[in-house]
């Protein structure tokens, strides 16, 4: 007797004979399952039939119809097939074998014929045929602070999208959904066109898209290169001649194409791989897949996300600061290390976040108005904590630190003090507690030295403090970009007040540091003097944008109000994309 089998059993079987690479043990179960079960030889003919048209590329993959032609083909051979009329007399296999040879034949020639007639045949101008731009084909479902490159476009939350739209997003996030249910999440800066339904085009930026059962065929055109998602979830990052692709669950067969829209390279990726693509010259680089690097939903979460991995917005009653555990990523509440007053309120919370170039203060920030105070809070580096689940965690001398070689991580913060030159203050980045543990110290008098970043391990020591420039008693944004190198020779970058919060690129680094920069808490401290040390928005993560809040999917006062939300049913008025800029030589096809 036969055993049962899942689907999932089944398509990896078949999968596995595709690529042959099925085990002879499974192969002996899939024949006899085919010859019992007339749904398994109806989804072994579909998936035969699809499997050779993606191996010739045929000329005619147009989203959903795409589709239905293969099923309907698949359907039409079955009809007509010797085992559909009679008991098999040969092995299933055998059979297959040969039914898989007649349909790349057949694939085949059909591509030769339709590659050998003009161009607008090819698979790179199919895409183009057929758009209805009087039909509705999408929605903006979700938006997060947008600025749209056309500033009298009225496209926004809720507005219904059209066949051949183009949104040009300057900054900020949309999620369109599209009528078979596909959804994006767009990032900007980009230009994404909404082709119909079931297509879309990314000619520069990075989206995110996730594709359910009933939406397979859904396809994502990028330039140069075809690529068809045989899963559920995936990235594109376009930028200039290379494309990105990652995969976070599936499978995706990524088709090189040449001018004429032909394919001449394949590259197989499957979940947590990802490769970069120039398809002018046809290369090819595995690199790390980044799941952290895109946003994939802007449903709002309380946890690590997207990158940021520890976040802290003094979203407290107004009182003292110590014991205080909310937020993220930490590994307990907030403890007073040093205090002139210990039953005094000299770390505290006050309602108000604080103000920055048009931010959205909401909430509480931390205030220090005592001198000779410290106090601190841990992060989570425990084993199985979220920076270890991150790979950011080493083992130095017994003790578990953010810092792992090969990493990235990075930190922001908003500062202000009320007076200037008034000694020490200083957002501080720990390894145990007390000024020799300081790792490093963003604030003015640290050491004896002015306004800038000092480090108890830096290597060039107090000779290389570098200077952020004139010290004032406004807002201060602070974006620390730490990168460890081998032999714990790190090197810090820091950005006071960045000329970007989308683009490092466009930002000017104000200081540097070469040293070993591992950490494993994060201390306020207000020494002398008689000035208040006011902190708010504390962000660890692992990408600038995680710690600027460009992406974070939860509320997030860092993302300026750029945009009003239309409300929903608005009329779009994004541009339609002229016949110049309508080029379909790459492409995601997701097929389930």
């Amino acid at each position: 007797m036969t055993r049962a089998v899942s689907q999932h059993e089944l398509q990896r079987m078949v999968g596995e004979f595709c690529h042959g690479t099925l085990a002879e043990a499974d192969g002996a179960l899939l024949d006899k399952v085919l010859e019992k079960d007339i749904e398994a030889r109806q989804f072994y003919n579909n998936y035969m039939f699809l499997h050779a048209e993606l191996y010739a590329q045929h000329a005619n993959v147009g989203c959903q119809s795409a589709v239905e032609s293969l099923e309907r083909r698949a359907a039409e051979m079955e009809a007509v097939s010797p085992f559909a009329a009679r008991p098999a007399r040969l092995p299933w296999l055998a059979i297959a074998a040969a039914l898989v040879g007649v349909a790349i034949g057949s694939s085949w020639l059909t591509y030769w014929a339709s590659t050998s007639g003009p161009a607008s045949s090819t698979v790179a101008q199919s895409a183009k045929n057929g758009v209805d731009r009087s039909l509705p084909v999408a929605k903006i479902t979700a938006t997060r602070n947008c600025l749209w490159t056309d500033p009298l476009s009225d496209v926004g939350f809720g507005s219904t999208l059209y066949g051949g739209q183009q949104l040009s997003l300057a900054a900020g996030l949309i999620e369109v959904t599209f009528l078979d249910g596909a959804q994006v999440v767009v990032e900007g800066p980009a230009k994404f066109d909404v082709q119909d339904a079931g297509l879309g085009e990314l000619h520069e930026g990075r989206i995110a898209a996730v594709v359910p059962v009933r939406a397979r065929g859904f396809e994502i055109a990028t330039n140069g290169l075809n690529v068809v998602d045989l899963g559920t979830e995936f990235g594109v990052l376009a930028d200039g001649e290379d494309t990105e692709v990652h995969v976070f669950r599936g499978l995706v067969m990524a088709h090189v194409l040449d001018a004429q829209g032909r394919p001449i390279r394949t590259v197989e990726l499957n979940t947590a791989e990802a490769a970069r693509i120039t398809p002018a010259s046809s290369m090819v680089a595995r690199i790390p897949a980044r799941d952290d690097a895109f946003v994939r939903s802007l449903s709002t979460v309380s946890g690590p996300h997207d990158g940021l991995y520890a976040y802290e917005d003094f979203n407290y009653p107004e009182g003292p600061l110590a014991k205080q555990n909310g937020g993220f990523g930490w590994a307990g509440a907030w403890f007073s290390v040093e205090s002139v007053d210990p039953a005094g309120d000299t770390n505290h919370v006050v309602a108000g976040g604080l103000e920055y170039k048009g931010m959205v203060p909401l909430t509480g920030r931390a205030v220090q108005s005592g001198q000779q105070n410290r106090i601190r809070r841990a992060l989570s580096t425990s084993i199985g904590g979220v920076f270890d689940a991150a790979g950011l965690v080493e083992n130095q001398d017994g003790t578990r630190l953010i810092g792992h070689e090969g990493t990235t991580v990075y930190l922001s913060f908003l500062q202000r003090v009320d007076k200037t030159d008034d000694i020490f203050y200083g957002l501080e980045l720990h390894r145990a507690d007390g000024n020799p543990n300081r790792v490093l110290c963003i604030g003015n008098g640290a050491e004896q030295c002015g306004y800038g970043v000092t480090s108890n391990f830096n290597i060039y020591g107090l000779q290389n403090f570098p200077s952020l420039g004139e010290e004032n008693t406004d807002t201060n944004f602070i974006v620390v970009k730490i990168t460890y190198g081998p032999g714990n020779r790190d090197r810090v970058a820091v950005y006071r007040n960045p000329e970007s919060l989308v683009d490092e690129s466009a930002c000017v680094v104000d200081a540097e540091l070469v040293g070993n920069f591992a950490f494993d808490r994060i201390s306020l401290g207000n020494f002398n003097g008689t000035k208040v040390h006011e902190v708010d928005e504390i962000r660890v993560g692992t990408t600038f944008l995680a710690v600027t809040g460009r992406r974070s999917r939860g509320p997030d006062r860092l993302m300026r109000r750029m945009a009003v939300l239309d409300a929903p049913g608005s009329p779009s008025g994004a541009g339609v994309a002229s016949a110049a800029d309508q080029s379909w030589p790459v492409r995601l096809l997701a097929i389930w």
